[in-house]
């Protein structure tokens, strides 16, 4: 059934624009991806969507049960890209289920705080067919720039996020081990590291790194090292080279 939105002053078009903010996201458990990519990504991969907008120029080109069209004017007004493709989807977000944690290898991202670099991170994991977790002050991963920035692997990768340090203790007390990607007394190149066994890979902020709580529960520290003048690796990339080494190490 396709209805009409003529108007910014129109209730549905209100909601749809607050879901840009995380308060909004939060207390209604609903998301938007824009985009004709990754609006049919969320369509192949069975995403729980609630409806989908088209602007009246792509009015025809999506077939779904609940869509709304309106003005190309005032459809931009709902998007956070500069040059909408004239499509989003509103999505429910899956039911907080508790952690099973059934996953030989997973990736804890502690504080991450940019969406583009969290983006890049869940397309990552999904590469390596890892799962990911995500630290109490880390970025909503619902953020549209994250969404966009995975590039469908968004609906791929099973992410468990505000992991406190209890739920870090209870995954080593089961017998996962915690290797950081930061230097300490005990730090060793990440070609060197032990990666057998169920493993945790933890990266950090991108400012301030590895919180201390967490540092003092790694099995060992690893890094990457770096033979130019960068300070640092983008925690994306490094992310990458560590996960990789590790899958590399299994064969």
């Amino acid at each position: 059934m396709i209805k009409e939105i003529t108007s910014t002053k129109n209730q549905k078009y209100k909601y749809i624009k607050s879901l840009k903010t995380k308060k909004a996201r939060m207390s209604f458990r609903q998301y938007t991806v824009e985009g004709i990519k990754s609006v049919n990504d969320a369509i192949l991969a069975g995403a729980d969507i609630d409806f989908i907008v088209v602007s009246d120029k792509l009015q025809g080109s999506f077939d779904f049960e609940n869509m709304y069209v309106m003005p190309e004017t005032i459809f931009e007004g709902l998007c956070d890209t500069e040059t909408p493709q004239g499509v989003l989807a509103v999505i429910n977000m899956p039911k907080q289920q508790k952690a099973d944690f059934e996953e030989s290898l997973y990736l804890l991202c502690d504080r991450v705080t940019d969406p583009g670099n969290m983006g890049t991170i869940i397309r990552i994991c999904d590469a390596v067919g890892c799962g990911l977790l995500l630290s109490e002050g880390t970025v909503d991963i619902y953020n549209p720039k994250t969404v966009r920035a995975s590039m469908g692997s968004f609906f791929h990768t099973k992410v468990t996020d505000s992991l406190t340090t209890a739920d870090i203790q209870s995954m080593k007390d089961s017998g996962f081990k915690l290797l950081c990607g930061a230097l300490s007394d005990n730090t060793v190149d990440f070609r060197n590291a032990d990666y057998s066994g169920k493993t945790i890979i933890v990266v950090g902020n991108e400012a301030n790194g590895i919180s201390e709580e967490i540092l003092k529960m790694s099995d060992c520290c690893i890094k990457v090292p770096i033979w130019g003048a960068a300070e640092s690796l983008n925690v994306g990339v490094a992310a990458a080279l560590l996960l990789y080494e590790t899958r590399r190490k299994e064969k």
